[in-house]
């Protein structure tokens, strides 16, 4: 089966099929295709109104009435259903018949890491309107290969003995490499070749991040390390509730920041480096759309008190979007 990224890399707005199924366990690579599709979508038929469901909230009246309702406001829209084996049967029927005549002014999005041997499951995989496409985090072996085909496409090289330690070193998850490898790149400058000297000095053993690592590597925008060190910390014991509001918290200070610390220098060295920091972000995020980023923090803080959600699944998603708006 080829590699779920290069699938990605492929589609454009005239292979899109109008419904997809993802199907696996690996959240990085689900993300990665939700928000690949998305673009195709909108890049080829313009702007979407963007709906989306967990299979937890009990909403499956409201996503079916979704796929033949189109918001008053936009003729075209995404909606996507998350953990689609927790759709009750008695909607299931309603789901398969709109195969059969999908909305062209719909892309819908389907997840589930399980239920393969149910009917529902069959008839999507048989369904000419669907595209099936596999989201199951690739084995540790396969890790050196990935890698190296990720930092070509970005220019850079790497020694067989720093590829073979950076592999065994991050050998969990998919994202954990990623990470380690946005890491390394941005240790090396202007050197375009990493060696094993360099795979030692980033990536060293594991390490316990706080949230402070986290906040770190939002102001840098570097996406797989952000949702690596939240993925470490939800394993840890970390509420999602703790982890959305340590993230407003930072970008209100972001947003304000021109209001509040430009400009005034700190005695006290530990604000003063935060202060920076806020700088950076500022910088960074400098043509965010902030009106849509407290939106989405505020709607995931909602999430975590009126459904059973699970956290990585709420927050992953979540810090994906804040730094793509």
């Amino acid at each position: 089966m080829a590699f779920i990224l290069d699938e990605l890399e492929k589609i454009d707005g005239q292979s899109l099929n109008r419904v997809y199924l993802l199907y696996g366990n690996d959240l990085y690579l689900e993300e990665e295709a939700i928000q690949t599709l998305s673009a195709a979508f909108e890049n080829a038929y313009g702007s979407a109104a963007k709906i989306q469901f967990y299979g937890a909230e009990r909403r499956e009246e409201e996503f079916i009435q979704s796929l033949v309702n189109i918001n008053m406001f936009s003729t075209r829209q995404i909606v996507i259903y998350k953990d689609l084996s927790k759709l009750p049967p008695t909607h299931r029927k309603s789901l398969v018949a709109y195969l059969d005549h999908p909305e062209p002014t719909t892309l819908l999005i389907l997840t589930t890491k399980s239920g393969s041997g149910t009917s529902l499951f069959k008839k999507l995989k048989e369904s000419n309107a669907v595209t099936t496409l596999s989201t199951w985090s690739p084995s540790p072996n396969q890790f050196p290969l990935l890698i190296q085909q990720k930092l070509q496409r970005k220019g850079f090289s790497i020694t067989p003995d720093a590829l073979n330690t950076l592999a065994l070193a991050t050998n969990d998850t998919l994202g954990h490499a990623l990470a380690e490898m946005e890491k390394i790149m941005v240790y090396l400058g202007d050197r375009r070749e990493i060696t094993i000297d360099d795979v030692r000095r980033v990536s060293g053993g594991e390490k316990s991040y706080q949230i402070s690592d986290l906040l770190n590597a939002m102001e840098q925008r570097n996406l797989y390390n952000s949702i690596h060190i939240c993925t470490a910390l939800i394993e840890s014991g970390n509420s999602a509730s703790y982890l959305i509001s340590s993230l407003y918290n930072f970008f209100v200070n972001v947003w304000a920041f021109k209001q509040i610390h430009h400009g005034k220098k700190l005695r006290y060295y530990p604000a003063e480096l935060q202060r920076q920091q806020y700088e950076r972000a500022y910088a960074n995020y400098a043509n965010h759309d902030f009106a849509a980023l407290f939106k989405a923090l505020q709607e995931a803080d909602l999430k975590t008190k009126s459904t059973q959600i699970k956290a990585e699944n709420l927050i992953i998603p979540l810090i994906y979007q804040l730094q793509k708006l």
